[in-house]
C-alpha cells in the first residue's frame, strides 16, 4: 500500500492532456449555451411542460426550484462566468467545484435535452474536482507550500484521473450489457433500424448500407464486442492502441451516419486520458516527424515535376 501511494505521488500523470481537455470542457459547455439560448423560456422558465428533477443541492439549502427559475439570468451569468473562471484556470479546484454545482442545476432543469456525453460530463467535471490541470492554458499554476503539498496533490490528481479512465470503461461495459439483452441487438439487426430511421438519416449512403445483411450484422455485434472488451483490453500496452482505434472509429462512424455530435466527441476526447505524459510526447513527435518528412517528399516531388 505504502509503494501504492509513493508511485501516484511522485509524478501527475494527466499534467500533459488534462489541462487540454479542461479547455474543452469549457467550450463545450460555452457552446450548450449557445445553441439553448433562444429556449431559455422553455427549458428553465417553466413556460412549458417540463418539471424539473429534485435537486439535492436545492434541498441541502432548503431553496425550491421556483426560486431558480424566478432569477434564471442571475443563475445563468453566475454560470456563464463559472465557466469562463474555469476554462482559464482561475480558481482551480474551488471553480470546478462551483462548476459542478451550476452544472448538477442547469441539467436538473433541461433533463429532457441531455445526452449520453451530458450525462458522462457531469461526471468528468466531477472528476476534475481532484484533478490539477492547471500547469497548462491556465493563468496562473498551482502553488504548493511544501514538497508534501505537492505530492498529496499528485496523488489525489492521478486517483481522480484513473477512476475517470474506469468510469468510462464502466459506461462501456454497462452499455454492452444493456445491448445483449436487448431483442434488435441479441438478433443482430439494431443498426437495421437505427440507421434506417429518418432522424438518423446522416448520409445518403445509410438506406444503401441498411441494405446490406452482412453490414447490419458485423456493425451491430461489433458495436458490441469493442464496447465489451475494450474495459478490459484498453489497460495494456499492446492493446490500447488498436481498441483506442477501434473505439474512435466506432464514435466516428455514429457521429457521421447518425448525427449525433456532441455525444461521440466527448467519448473520442476521453480517449487522451489512457495516454501517459510520456506517451502524448512520443505521439506528438512522431506526428511531428511525420509532417517534416510530408514536407520533405512533397517539396521533392514538386521540384522533380515543376
Amino acid at each position: 500500500m505504502k509503494n501504492f501511494i509513493n508511485q501516484f505521488s511522485q509524478e501527475n500523470r494527466f499534467s500533459f492532456y488534462a489541462p487540454f481537455f479542461r479547455v474543452f470542457i469549457g467550450l463545450y459547455l460555452l457552446k450548450d449555451i449557445i445553441i439553448t439560448w433562444n429556449f431559455n423560456g422553455l427549458l428553465y422558465k417553466g413556460d412549458s411542460f417540463l418539471h424539473p428533477d429534485p435537486a439535492a443541492i436545492l434541498d441541502y439549502f432548503n431553496l425550491d426550484t421556483g426560486v431558480m427559475r424566478e432569477y434564471f439570468e442571475i443563475f445563468m451569468f453566475s454560470y456563464i462566468l463559472v465557466i469562463l473562471l474555469f476554462l482559464f484556470g482561475i480558481g482551480k479546484r474551488y471553480t470546478a467545484i462551483l462548476l459542478f454545482i451550476h452544472l448538477e442545476l442547469i441539467q436538473n432543469f433541461a433533463w429532457l435535452t441531455l445526452n449520453g456525453g451530458d450525462n458522462l460530463m457531469k461526471f468528468v467535471v466531477l472528476y476534475y474536482i481532484f484533478i490539477d490541470s492547471y500547469n497548462r492554458f491556465s493563468i496562473k499554476p498551482l502553488q504548493f507550500k511544501n514538497e508534501e503539498a505537492k505530492k498529496f496533490s499528485n496523488f489525489i490528481s492521478n486517483l481522480a484521473g484513473y477512476s475517470l479512465c474506469a468510469h468510462f470503461c464502466l459506461v462501456y461495459f454497462v452499455s454492452a450489457v444493456h445491448k445483449i439483452h436487448a431483442d434488435v441487438w441479441f438478433n443482430g439487426v439494431a443498426t437495421y433500424y437505427v440507421l434506417g430511421s429518418e432522424r438518423f438519416q446522416g448520409t445518403s449512403w445509410n438506406s444503401i448500407l441498411v441494405q446490406s445483411g452482412v453490414f447490419v450484422t458485423l456493425s451491430t455485434y461489433g458495436t458490441i464486442l469493442i464496447e465489451l472488451i475494450y474495459p478490459f483490453l484498453i489497460w495494456f500496452k499492446k492493446t490500447k492502441y488498436p481498441m483506442m482505434v477501434c473505439s474512435i472509429l466506432l464514435h466516428s462512424g455514429i457521429g457521421i451516419f447518425m448525427m449525433l455530435y456532441d455525444f461521440q466527441i466527448v467519448f473520442i476526447l476521453l480517449q487522451g486520458f489512457f495516454l501517459s505524459n510520456k506517451e502524448w510526447d512520443k505521439l506528438l513527435k512522431w506526428i511531428d516527424t511525420t509532417i517534416e518528412w510530408c514536407k520533405i517528399k512533397l517539396t521533392a516531388k514538386l521540384k522533380t515535376n515543376p
